[in-house]
């Protein structure tokens, strides 16, 4: 199960399976207007696994928010024979987020946060950076908020002689 937030702000809970054919969307629940607690996701849990047949289950991966470890806590006990385990892209992103938060990671991750926005907001300069970085753009998407973060600074530096050139030519 995978909890996000959509940019109408409506908390959407994705429950997904994966089995000898693939990963397989099951369905969506809308939870924008309930707390999310550990007996919550419990029962969410609870009726995914009794919908696939608990003899099915062989293994539940879930993130680190408190109430899915409070749901493992609660589901270890109705179904031992099933392992929860913390989901490994979460905890890379966890460690990734406390790396930023610590200097002098956090103040260049702002240095480089601004001269990306002030650069994007201004379409002319936008297109002129791309000229002196054979096209290549600075902010580097990737599948969690933090990796974006290391990705796009990577670009940065690896943009830095570029970047330079950009700012003292006369165009």
């Amino acid at each position: 199960m995978d909890k996000w937030t959509a940019r109408n702000g409506k908390m959407i809970i994705d429950i997904l399976v994966n089995c000898s054919i693939g990963s397989i969307f099951l369905g969506s629940v809308d939870a924008s207007n309930e707390s999310t607690t550990g007996t919550k996701i419990y029962n969410l849990f609870e009726k995914t696994i009794e919908d696939i047949g608990p003899k099915n289950v062989v293994q539940v991966v879930r993130d680190n928010a408190n109430e899915n470890v409070k749901a493992g806590d609660l589901m270890r006990a109705v179904y031992p024979h099933i392992y929860w385990t913390p989901c490994v892209a979460h905890c890379i992103n966890l460690m990734l987020q406390d790396i930023f938060k610590i200097n002098p990671y956090v103040l260049v991750f702002k240095k480089a946060t601004k001269v990306i926005s002030y650069i994007s907001q201004r379409p002319l300069l936008l297109n002129l950076m791309r000229k002196f970085t054979n096209e290549k753009n600075l902010l580097k998407p990737a599948k969690t908020r933090f990796g974006t973060i290391f990705l796009t600074l990577e670009t940065m530096y690896k943009q830095r002689k570029n970047l330079r050139t950009l700012i003292i030519s006369n165009e």
